[in-house]
Formats: C-alpha cells, sequence, structure tokens
C-alpha cells in the first residue's frame, strides 16, 4: 500500500512538472517599465551659511509649502523664496548654528517629507 502511494505521488510530480514551483512558472508580477523617481528632493549647500537652497525635481507636488524647524521641532521663521517652479530659497543668516529640519508638505498630493540640514 504505502509503495502504491509514493507511486502515485511520484507520477503526480512528474505531470505537475515545473508548475508546482513559483520560483519557475511564467509569472508575470512586475512589468518591463522603469522605475522612475517622483520628487526628488536636493538640499544644497549643506551646511549653509546665508542662504539654503531647496530643488525638487520629478515633481508631481501642485503647490508644495515649506517649513523650518529647529531641532526640538518648534517652526523658525526664515524667508522662503519660490526661484523657480522648482527651487526655493531660504534665507537662512539671521538663525544660529546647529541642526535644522526643513518640512516640506503638499496637501493635495499628500506629500510630507522632512529633511536635516546645517547651518554654520
Amino acid at each position: 500500500m504505502k509503495k502504491l502511494k509514493f507511486i502515485v505521488i511520484l507520477s503526480l510530480l512528474f505531470v505537475a512538472g515545473n508548475d508546482l514551483y513559483a520560483q519557475t512558472g511564467e509569472l508575470n508580477r512586475f512589468s518591463n517599465e522603469e522605475l522612475g523617481t517622483v520628487n526628488t528632493i536636493h538640499l544644497f549647500p549643506n551646511p549653509a551659511v546665508e542662504v539654503l537652497k531647496v530643488r525638487i525635481t520629478n515633481s508631481t507636488l501642485s503647490s508644495p509649502k515649506l517649513v523650518v524647524h529647529n531641532i526640538i521641532g518648534s517652526e523658525v521663521e526664515v524667508e522662503i523664496n519660490q526661484i523657480s517652479g522648482e527651487e526655493f530659497s531660504l534665507e537662512i543668516e539671521d538663525l544660529a548654528p546647529g541642526y535644522y529640519l526643513v518640512a516640506i508638505r503638499d496637501e493635495e498630493s499628500h506629500f510630507g517629507e522632512t529633511y536635516k540640514f546645517v547651518k554654520r
């Protein structure tokens, strides 16, 4: 009886072939499209002395808002100028030297990220 069960199982495995193994099957889970980076954020120069520039490339943001916080989370008053559609200038010359955070938010696309910079 055990031999018969073994032969049946072995024959089923032989007939099924490679269809039982996910590694060898023809699963099309991912397309061949290239994955692009969206909303690439660059802060420069970092560390900064007078002006920090923020560049947002490959943007899907409609109206990004920038807010500067000190390292403990309190909002800091700085002048923010939009140079172009994807570049901002932050006047940080009046800030004390140290670490700060730039929060970038966009309500429409639900984007929100925070980046660290150093003021010298």
